[in-house]
């Protein structure tokens, strides 16, 4: 059996030293590595002999050392998932001596060896390329949004109008009995009606689509996220008459989400907002950190026309009677709601609102400051 096991050992030595993945065994108890693979060298720039913790700090960024240290106490406190993730990674960036940032992702294992040892044992990887590819991911997904966002505000809008109107002057010249004219109309009222259908359409299939895809998490930063969405929205404010506020606790405020899912909640809040604010209203968006509960509270609120109290408790039903049109007649996906209290869910999060008819509405989404696990 002792022959077997070395066996094992050995061939799980040498697939270590051969691959691209960084495996280490950390002891915490002498603070030092016990063995780090020849990869590490290709991502540190360094060679790994006589490496302990503290001369990995200097490479670490400064904001991600807290979370590193509160990751590393939960794991030897034995926590099954310390990292937030449900894959149970840890990602970090690191700054190499030439100024060179890397993301890098770590899965750690607390594992006893066979002198009754606690260690931590794992593997790590340079997901930089993919960091990239994630955030140029984002970028398109909020120039998308604002697109969408244009397209039901300046399109969906005017094409109510003229179908409305179209109706108007149909029964104006019905005493006029002059057929010709009337089939005209009749044809600008159908196909404005069938014009706007095609946006509702296309609007609610985007939404659906991304909330139907399972959950993928990465640790963002959420003063980034939402900063970059507001100013793709700013720059269509000149068509909006809205002004937007942006206020945050600090400028890095950290999370482990779904950035795509978690981009539809945004979106579909700040949506709302534009829809039921009337031209020079403000909105005011703002993200807190809670240290002392764990928890990160993001804040949508607008000087609007509120939500009527007879809508307020079934707002976030599935097909609620609470749709409505914008005030310039936007497209409402009458699911949205229902989808967004469900994403916020999944992030282990709560979402609730306080509204006043005329005066305006406040939503409310807290989630984990670290995540936690979806099932």
């Amino acid at each position: 059996m002792k022959s077997h096991n070395s066996s094992i050992g050995n061939a799980l030595y040498q697939l270590a030293e051969q691959n691209d993945l960084v495996v280490f065994i950390f002891e915490p108890a002498t603070q030092q590595f016990l063995y780090l693979s020849p990869a590490f060298e290709q991502i540190f720039d360094r060679t790994p002999e006589g490496l302990s913790y503290t001369d990995l700090l200097p490479f670490i960024d400064a904001d991600d050392q807290s979370y590193l240290k509160e990751a590393y106490q939960k794991l030897l406190s034995g926590e099954d998932n310390p990292t937030g993730d449900a894959n149970k990674y840890l990602e970090f960036q690191i700054m190499l001596s030439d100024e060179t940032a890397k993301w890098i992702q770590v899965k750690p294992v607390l594992i006893t060896d066979e002198h009754n040892r606690t260690l931590i044992g794992g593997t790590a990887e340079d997901v930089t390329a993919r960091r990239h590819y994630a955030e140029l991911e984002t970028r398109h997904a909020n120039k998308k949004n604002a697109i969408l966002q244009i397209l039901s505000h300046d399109l969906a809008g005017p094409l109510a109008t003229i179908q409305s109107l179209s109706s108007l002057i149909a029964t104006a010249i019905q005493p006029y009995k002059n057929e010709d004219i009337s089939r005209l109309i009749d044809l600008i009222t159908q196909t404005s009606k069938r014009s706007i259908k095609i946006i509702r359409d296309f609007m609610e299939q985007e939404f659906l689509e991304s909330a139907e895809v399972d959950l993928v998490k990465t640790r963002v930063n959420l003063v980034e996220i939402v900063g970059q969405m507001l100013e793709e929205m700013q720059r269509s404010e000149q068509y909006m008459q809205k002004t937007f506020h942006f206020n945050h606790s600090d400028p890095t405020i950290y999370a482990v989400i779904d950035e795509v899912k978690f981009v539809q909640i945004i979106n579909n809040l700040l949506s709302n907002a534009i829809k039921f604010t009337h031209d020079d209203g403000v909105i005011t968006v703002s993200i807190d950190d809670n240290e002392q509960t764990d928890t990160i509270l993001l804040t949508f609120k607008d000087n609007g026309i509120g939500i009527p109290e007879k809508y307020h408790a079934s707002l976030f039903d599935k097909f609620t009677k609470a749709r409505r049109p914008g005030l310039r007649k936007e497209v409402t996906v009458g699911l949205g709601m229902s989808i967004i209290k469900t994403i916020v869910e999944w992030h282990q999060g709560k979402i609730w609102f306080e509204s006043k008819e005329n005066t305006g509405t406040t939503f409310f989404v807290e989630i984990p400051r670290y995540g936690a696990s979806h099932k």
